[in-house]
Order: C-alpha cells, then sequence, then structure tokens
C-alpha cells in the first residue's frame, strides 16, 4: 500500500469574517495528495516545515483581493524542505538529500522579461507562486521547479527555514526602499508578524520603533512587541495613531516620540485601506512611507497633502535571491531572533493553527508537516 500523503487544501470562495459564528476555515480541508509525474527541471520533496502567511489566511477567508487563486489548491509559501527526487534535466547543484527553502515567486526568465533580466523574479508580470499557481508547501510532499531551490545556510534548523521567506520580503522592503538611518522614529502599523519582523529590522538598523495594534492584538501580538522593548499603541477609530501622536506619545525612558506628532518614517503592514490613508498625516514633509502590505479594496490617499509635504511613498512586493540570502544571514547571526516569534503546531493540528492564524491568536504559526 502506498504511503499517505496529506495537505491543506484551499477549496471553497465563501466570503467570511474572522468574528463571525463558524469555522473560519470551512473553505479549506484535510485532503490526500496524489504526487504527480516529475517533468523536466522538476523535483520532488518531503516538507519539513511551514508558515501561515497571512496572505494564506486572506485566500482562506476568501478576501477579494486573493480571489484569483485557482481551487483547488494546496497552499503554502514559507517553507523549508528536503529533496526526495530528481526529475529530468540539469538541476545545476541540487542534489538528494538537501534542505532548503523554496523562492516563492518564481519569474518567466524571459531574457527580455525588464525585470527577471535583472534577477528580480517577484516583479515579474508573469511569475508563478507556489502555493497560489501551483501546489505548496502545506502538502506533506511537494513538485516544484529545482530553479527555486535556496539551500539553507549552515546553523539555521529546518524550523527557522520556514520564516526565512517573511523574512526576506522584510529584507527586501526595509534594506532596498526605506534607508533608515540611525536615531530616526519608526512607526510599523499592523502587529502580525510582517510587521514584528519590520520592527525587529527598522531597530538593528538604529531606528527607535513603535509598532500599532487593536484591542484584540493586546495580550497576544503587542504583548509581545513590548516584551521585545518595542513601544506599543493600541489604536482604534476614537483614538488614532495621528490623534495619539500629536497628544504626544513618550516612550520607556520619558523621551518623546516623533516631533510634534509627525515621524520619520511609517511601515504599513497591516493592510487596513483607511490605516494608509491615514499614514500621510502622521509623517513629516520629506518623510518616507513603506507599504508592504496588500488591501481588499481601493485606498483613498490625499495626493495633494503628498505632494505639497514631498513624502515618499513606496511600495514593496516580494523578494529575490539575494533578499533571501541576506535573511538566512540575519537568523543565524541572531539579529532577527526567531525563537521568540514561532508559535509551533503538529500536521495534525494544521486546521487549528489556521483557525488561530486568522483570528491573531497566535504570533507566527509553524506547522511541522513529517
Amino acid at each position: 500500500m502506498s504511503e499517505s500523503i496529506k495537505g491543506f487544501c484551499l477549496q471553497g470562495r465563501e466570503k467570511i469574517y474572522p468574528g463571525s459564528a463558524g469555522s473560519v476555515t470551512r473553505n479549506a480541508a484535510v485532503v490526500n495528495m496524489e504526487m504527480p509525474q516529475l517533468k523536466a527541471g522538476e523535483i520532488l520533496a518531503k516538507t519539513l516545515y511551514t508558515g501561515i502567511c497571512g496572505s494564506d489566511n486572506s485566500a482562506t477567508i476568501g478576501k477579494p483581493n486573493f480571489d484569483w487563486v485557482e481551487r483547488p489548491r494546496v497552499i503554502g509559501h514559507e517553507f523549508s524542505a528536503e529533496v526526495l527526487a530528481l526529475g529530468p534535466g540539469d538541476h545545476g547543484d541540487v542534489k538528494v538529500g538537501d534542505i532548503f527553502t523554496p523562492l516563492a515567486m518564481l519569474g518567466c526568465q524571459d531574457e527580455d522579461c525588464p525585470a527577471c533580466s535583472i534577477a528580480k523574479w517577484n516583479l515579474c508580470p508573469s511569475k508563478q507562486i507556489i502555493g497560489f499557481h501551483r501546489n505548496g508547501g502545506f502538502g506533506q510532499q511537494v513538485v516544484l521547479e529545482s530553479d527555486r531551490v535556496v539551500h539553507l545556510m549552515d546553523g539555521l534548523t529546518p524550523e527557522q527555514g520556514a520564516l526565512v521567506e517573511p523574512l526576506s520580503i522584510i529584507v527586501n522592503a526595509l534594506h532596498n526602499k526605506c534607508a533608515i538611518k540611525p536615531g530616526q522614529d519608526v512607526v510599523v502599523t499592523g502587529c502580525g508578524i510582517i510587521g514584528l519582523m519590520s520592527a525587529e529590522l527598522a531597530r538593528a538598523a538604529g531606528a527607535r520603533v513603535a509598532i500599532t495594534g487593536i484591542a484584540h492584538d493586546r495580550d497576544i501580538r503587542l504583548k509581545k512587541a513590548k516584551e521585545r522593548g518595542f513601544l506599543t499603541l493600541e489604536v482604534s477609530p476614537d483614538n488614532s495613531l495621528a490623534s495619539q501622536l500629536e497628544k504626544g506619545v513618550k516612550d520607556a525612558q520619558g523621551i518623546p516620540f516623533g516631533t510634534k506628532g509627525k515621524v520619520d518614517l511609517l511601515i504599513e503592514c497591516s493592510g487596513v485601506p483607511q490605516v494608509l490613508t491615514e499614514a500621510l498625516s502622521v509623517v513629516r514633509p520629506e518623510g518616507d512611507i513603506c507599504v508592504i502590505a496588500t488591501y481588499p479594496s481601493e485606498v483613498a490617499i490625499n495626493a495633494t497633502h503628498l505632494t505639497r509635504t514631498s513624502l515618499n511613498m513606496r511600495g514593496s512586493m516580494g523578494s529575490c535571491r539575494e533578499d533571501y540570502r541576506v535573511a538566512q544571514k540575519l537568523m543565524v547571526t541572531g539579529i532577527f531572533p526567531s525563537e521568540h516569534y514561532i508559535n509551533r503546531y503538529d500536521f495534525e493540528h494544521v486546521t487549528q493553527a489556521f483557525e488561530d492564524s486568522i483570528k491573531a491568536n497566535n504570533v507566527k504559526a509553524v506547522v511541522k508537516m513529517n
């Protein structure tokens, strides 16, 4: 009898609200998988650890900005794996037994593609995202292109390997788009793992960092941020970030944060349209806004204010191979302390891991797949 291989599979498109009655994972189910024959350039791998991304959550609850994902689909693009077999063709330095994490985004690799010609597959208009365009890391085995393989550095555990991809996104955003200077005051909006990673790397670059969340985040994600030494701000429609900064915010030493209600940089990780709208009002003239989140609807901004204050607003999409290398080094050297952020689940509890993640009842769910 052949080995039973299971996967967490996205199936439905129902729009689900995290606070609504019933299971928030009813669009998905654990299913038995049949592994396809390997094509040229493909490998078969055993998944080791897989992280739940905010985009996985968004697809699972049917957010409009993830309607393009075909169903059924075994999701997951943040994972570590071990090579089990090589398909036909040349696989370079990839061999059976290698432990790796995959590049989430694979470009068309056409020499005329403006993005692929400079090795930025994350910006290719025809990119294929593992877990969305083809089955991904929430299967106990996965077939993927060997071109995606990024070998794990010595000293990095497979569990840490599941955090390389999200951390690489922050590397791309902060190192390539923000130019943080020591002594700056930085606000990170949103205290999911992308926000928490942004806060860690911004502080490592010399900034003083505040991170925002809502009342529901008080006892888990904002608590974790406070434990890590960040200034935390609980926001609501009646107690906005702008109003709190305007009234005056002080850090733990009593030193004012920002200047007259303005900060040097805002990193937007919440994905809430109103938060990005407000962002323009809390950044100093010629300050910076870096947008990492995506949104379920159009976002209104005061473009005249953007012009008159000479603000710099930049988006940051995904990451490329060099960002993965830097992300691994940041974990190996302890600059990003992954051990503080991981919530571990076994695969038999994968549905619970998604329930907890969608409801923001954990910090970063990482599932041991085998």
